[in-house]
């Protein structure tokens, strides 16, 4: 496949866009994202990505990426990738997709293909075509739409389909890395609804369970993925008839996430207890470090949420990011005078502060942890 007369234009600033614009910039592809708050695109080269930076990190340091015109991006591009960030209610949602298909649609060449990756619910890819369908110029023959399922795993992927659809399957396979086939749109929801629900269903199975890291076993269930996929469940809920068992179960998976946050504050009380520790005396820290996530501002204020409702009950509770509890060196001290509980709420954290506290005389004890979405109405 000679990838260096690819052209791809990723529409929106979501980690999931960031990445994919990556992978193909690292295979020579002529790349190109696009703002989606204002339509402005930026062309992309190998050297300026790198994976040790976020998209909002990437886009603070680079501000001077070459600029191209909106309507070039998109009507010389064969693959238009849309992903953007989740900024609104989630009602909104599909009103945020239509007016961003309005602009899209007119403007994709022949043999295009739109492939769309951003959270549907019921009959949300029937929508998204009848959208393009009513604003492009070209007839259904000449264009294609694929809707990527929400995540991939080792199995194999369907993805709805629609239209003239060319290669773009076998190109997004050999990106990701992963068996993908095409499926009708019908079959793709169910599929895509069904990877869901078990993800949520194992994950919730598992909230009950809370571990120190020194004991953490290595295949051991991490959460931080929630975000990324609690839009996805959130729209299944709120496009499903009400009285239907999908309506129901979906609504108990949303009860027992929210509710995680006072599982895990009777956690921590019930392990100070254990450990003969007053709460004025310990030291709780919450550590969240900013990572790309569908809805930034719900994230913000699940971390403030979860921070206060510990605030509740322990006198000194400092939320930080990793960064800061580096800056203030304390883990680095040879001492710790006050017991001190680490809640760690992100995947990379709690590899980065495990080295830190292994083979420390220190009195602190790290909790693997999630922050949990807070529900969206």
């Amino acid at each position: 496949m000679s990838w260096g007369k690819r052209r791809l234009t990723v529409y929106g600033l979501s980690a999931e866009g960031y990445d994919m614009a990556l992978r193909f910039s690292e295979k020579g592809c002529e790349t190109t994202i696009i703002d989606e708050r204002l339509n402005s695109p930026m062309k992309f080269h190998r050297r300026d990505f790198s994976r040790n930076r976020t998209v909002d990190e990437f886009f603070e340091e680079e501000s001077l990426t070459g600029i191209a015109s909106f309507e070039e991006a998109i009507s010389t591009s064969e693959i238009i990738l849309f992903c953007p960030k989740i900024r609104c209610d989630i009602t909104e949602i599909q009103h945020q997709y239509e007016r961003s298909l309005k602009e899209i649609s007119p403007l994709l060449p022949k043999g295009s293909v739109l492939v769309f990756w951003a959270p549907l619910g019921q009959n949300g890819q029937k929508e998204v075509v009848r959208t393009v369908q009513e604003y492009v110029n070209r007839t259904d023959d000449e264009y294609g739409i694929v809707f990527l399922p929400p995540f991939f795993d080792d199995r194999t992927n369907f993805a709805g389909t629609f239209g003239r659809i060319g290669d773009s399957i076998e190109i997004f396979s050999d990106i990701i890395g992963k068996k993908i086939q095409p499926s009708n749109m019908d079959d793709a929801e169910r599929m895509f609804f069904n990877k869901i629900l078990e993800k949520f269903s194992y994950y919730t199975s598992q909230m009950i369970t809370f571990s120190e890291a020194k004991n953490l076993p290595e295949d051991s269930p991490y959460y931080d993925d929630l975000y990324a996929n609690y839009t996805d469940l959130n729209l299944i809920y709120n496009t499903t008839r009400r009285g239907t068992q999908l309506k129901s179960y979906t609504s108990t998976l949303i009860r027992v996430v929210e509710s995680y946050p006072k599982n895990l504050l009777n956690y921590v009380k019930a392990l100070t207890k254990e450990l003969n520790v007053r709460p004025s005396r310990a030291r709780i820290i919450v550590l969240w470090s900013k990572s790309n996530y569908h809805v930034r501002q719900d994230v913000d204020r699940s971390f403030s949420e979860l921070a206060s409702l510990l605030q509740d009950v322990f006198v000194d509770v400092q939320p930080l990011s990793m960064k800061e509890l580096s800056r203030r060196r304390l883990l680095t001290t040879s001492t710790v005078r006050n017991p001190t509980f680490i809640i760690a709420c992100s995947k990379g954290d709690l590899e980065e502060v495990k080295g830190h506290v292994q083979g420390r005389n220190q009195t602190v004890t790290v909790i693997k942890a999630t922050l949990t979405p807070s529900r969206l109405t």
